[in-house]
């Protein structure tokens, strides 16, 4: 078995496994997961606060 025969095969695995994400990112049975999953940056959360480094009570966002 020579270095081609190992780069050919190694091509086609991952063609393969590309093809097995882009199938994954694009079913239609996964449609409401990424919906859901693209509208977490947007969900309304309170925004962490910082101890001050001053050692009071007061926080700095």
């Amino acid at each position: 078995m020579n270095i081609a025969v190992i780069g050919s095969a190694v091509t086609v695995v991952s063609m393969i496994a590309f093809a097995g994400i882009a199938w994954l990112a694009y079913a239609p049975r996964y449609k409401k997961k990424h919906e859901e999953d693209g509208m977490i940056p947007f969900l309304d959360s309170q925004t962490p606060s910082v101890p001050s480094a001053d050692g009071d009570d007061k926080t700095r966002i």
